[in-house]
Formats: structure tokens, sequence, C-alpha cells
């Protein structure tokens, strides 16, 4: 166990030094192999076969597709639709935000995208009408993790990988509680909106505007519910998804919107490589690091000390949800998952737990290391956007969180908030 805590300080402070986290992950494990006399031809070998699957492949396309939305303005439409909805709420933009985020992430997938696509639009525009930065970017960086859980969701195709749950199971599985922890995060919308005494003028709503406005968004609308049915009624594996969502962003940007032009195409292959080389490279060294763990019996142990310990499924939840938010605070979401996904897996069938119920619930809380400091990248990108210190954003932050916590408690309480539609679609 010694061995382990300095495995974890060393790759702290690789971190903290500021190396990438894919380059710490990898020179940690480098450093511990070469320790244990163990032969670093397997550092190629874990690389290659942490990367080396077909489903993976859904991930470089749904990043593809992201930027294409992006460059297409499908972004536009989706912000002008959610406006109509519920921008006559108090609280307005902020509103705005977290609809918006849902609908993203009907498309595409990544919160990562979500926060540097919503909030490059949103952000600036809370700021003019007269909303506090903080609260700006907390609302960002809080409805951000909603793209992660709303399906298509990388994080739940990593998750499937890595345990052969049905993926389709898992993305369906993550709507119940995407929806519910939407609509807590528009009630702290409106309590903050309350508390800081905003009198902010608001969008006038109108059943005629929203009709108006979802028809001119009728193409932008239509790009999740292709996505999805397809996966739920077999037409398509989510991988194929990926491609079927590349396919109607270009037709919707070169012929619905006609903003998007050939000239753009170079680039967005350029991004989406850079982007696709950076989540491949923190999977493949995940998968050297995760290695020497495996090695150590560090997972082993960790299973052993929740189901024989503990001994107690609520005690063993516990426990679980305390290791992945101090894990979550200093690493990325894509290596927890990469870590852990069969120890969760065999944590959760030892105790009788329904796989696709155990398995949303511990994603959605690997996900939240992704906006909780120091190193929380959604949260990272919204304070860039909004030119704001991260320490400044921890406070207005803190309701956002909670409504992802107690998303999690009453989802682990009452499960059909998870299973209900997985059961209903595939029995």
């Amino acid at each position: 166990m010694l061995t382990t805590f300095f495995i974890f300080l060393v790759l702290l402070a690789f971190i903290f030094l500021g190396f990438p986290i894919f380059l710490s992950l990898l020179m940690t494990g480098i450093i511990f192999l070469k320790a244990g006399n163990i032969s670093l031809n397997l550092t190629i070998i874990k690389m290659f076969g942490s990367i080396n699957s077909l489903s993976l492949l859904a991930i470089p396309y749904f990043i593809i597709a992201g930027n294409i939305i992006t460059k297409a303005r499908i972004t536009d439409k989706l912000v002008d639709f959610a406006n109509a909805a519920v921008g006559s709420f108090k609280g307005g933009l902020g509103h705005v935000n977290v609809v918006t985020s849902m609908l993203f992430g009907g498309i595409q997938g990544s919160g990562a995208a979500d926060a540097a696509a919503i909030g490059g639009m949103l952000i600036p525009a809370m700021e003019e009408q007269g909303y506090d930065t903080d609260y700006a970017v907390a609302v960002t960086a809080g409805s951000s993790m909603l793209s992660p859980i709303i399906p298509p969701s990388i994080a739940f195709i990593l998750y499937s990988f890595y345990t052969e749950i049905p993926i389709g199971r898992l993305f369906m599985g993550g709507v119940g509680p995407g929806i519910l922890i939407g609509l807590m995060q528009m009630l702290v919308v409106y309590l903050m909106y309350r508390k800081r005494g905003y009198h902010i003028a608001t969008t006038k709503f109108s059943l005629k505007n929203l009709f108006v406005t979802a028809f001119k968004s009728f193409g932008a609308l239509l790009m999740p519910l292709i996505i999805l049915s397809g996966i739920v009624f077999g037409f398509v594996t989510p991988t194929e998804s990926g491609v079927l969502a590349i396919l109607y962003g270009l037709f919707y940007g070169f012929v619905i919107s006609k903003t998007l032009k050939i000239s753009d195409l170079p680039v967005i292959v350029k991004d989406s490589a850079v982007t696709t080389a950076v989540v491949y490279m923190t999977i493949a060294a995940a998968g050297v690091l995760s290695n020497v763990l495996v090695r150590l019996h560090f997972q082993k142990e960790v299973q052993e000390f929740a189901v024989h310990t503990l001994g107690n499924p609520t005690y063993a939840v516990l426990f679980l949800f305390v290791v992945f938010i101090v894990l979550g605070m200093f690493l990325d979401p894509t290596v927890i998952i990469a870590m852990f996904a069969t120890t969760v897996l065999a944590i959760g069938n030892a105790f009788g737990f329904n796989p696709i119920h155990f398995g949303v619930v511990m994603v959605i809380l690997m996900q939240l290391g992704a906006i909780t400091p120091p190193v929380g990248t959604f949260l990272f990108i919204s304070c860039g956007i909004g030119k704001i210190p991260m320490e400044k954003v921890i406070k207005p932050l803190l309701p956002y969180i909670a409504t992802i916590l107690l998303t999690l408690t009453l989802a682990l309480i009452f499960p059909k908030i998870v299973t209900w539609l997985p059961d209903l679609i595939y029995g």
C-alpha cells in the first residue's frame, strides 16, 4: 500500500509541475515499471492494447461531429430554441445555458466541447446583460456536466469498453439522471438569481414565438433525435451513430444553414485530430499506470475493502463516493474510468446491484472531477472564457455540484430513475 501511495504522490507531483495529464500518467507508469525490473516493452504493449478497439472509434467520430456542429452554427439554433422556451424565467440566460447543455449533450457527448461552445456564446452574453462573471461561469461549468450524461456520451462509451456492458442500455440509463440534474440546476439558477438580487430583463414568453423558433431550429433539434432513435431502434450501432452525426452535421452546414464552407473542413479535421490524440493518449497512458496498479493489487484491494471489510452496500457506496471525489480533484475522469471501471462492476455485482444502474451512477460520479478544482477540465475551460480565477468560482459552483450528488443519492435509493428507460426500450 505504501508503494501505491508513492505512485499517486509522483503522479500528483508531475501534474502540479505542469506536465500534461497523459504525460504525467505515462512517466509515472514507466518509473514504477523500471523500479519493479519489468521490461519497458510492456509500455508499448499496454498503450496499444488500451486503444485497440473498434468500440472506441465512436470517440473521434463524436469529436468530429462536435466541431462540425460548432462551424455549422447548430449551437446557435439550440440557444435560440432554449431562449424561446425558458428565457422568460427569472434567471433568463442561466436557464438557457442549462437547457442548451441538455440539447447539446444529445448531439456530441463531450462536456469539454459543451463548456467551450456554449460558454463561448453565453458567458459574454450573460455578462453583457448584467450577470456577475462568477455566476455565469458557475452555471456554464455546472451545466456542462450534462453533456457526458445525456446520450450519446463518450464517458459511457469508455465504461462499456472496459466492462462489456451494452452501450445502448448505458446511454438510455443516463437520460433520467440527466434530466433530473438539469431540472435541479434550473432551480439553482432561479434561487441564486433571487439571492443575488438581480433585476435583469428576460425574454417575454410567447407560444407563437416558441413554435416559430422551434420551426426555424427544427433542423438542429432533429439531430439528437436521429442519433438516439438510430441507436434505440437498432438501425445503427453507437459507433455508427457517430458517423451519422458527422453526415447530418455536414448536410446541415452545407444545405440547411449554409454556414459551412469547404475551407472549414481542414480546420475541423485538424482540431478533431488534436483532441482525439489527447483523449487516446490519456487512455493509452492510463493503461500503463493501471497495469502497474494491477501488479500491486491496488484495484483488488479497493474491491476487497469495499466488499469484505465494509461488507455493507451503503458503506461500500459511500466509500466509492469518497474515493472518486478525491481522485477526481486531481485526475481526469477518463483516467478514473480506465483504472476503476472493472473494479466498480465487480463491487456492484458483489452487492447485487443492477449493472446498468450501478454503472450509470458510478460513471456520473467519476465525471464529477471535471468540475472540481484544481484539475477540473470543464471548470478550467469555463474560467478561461470568463477570464476569472478558478478560486472565485468555487463557492457559486457548489450548489451545482450538490445537484449532481443529490441526483446520485436519489438514483441509488430509487433505481428506476436510471433503469426505467432501458427496461422500457430493451425489456
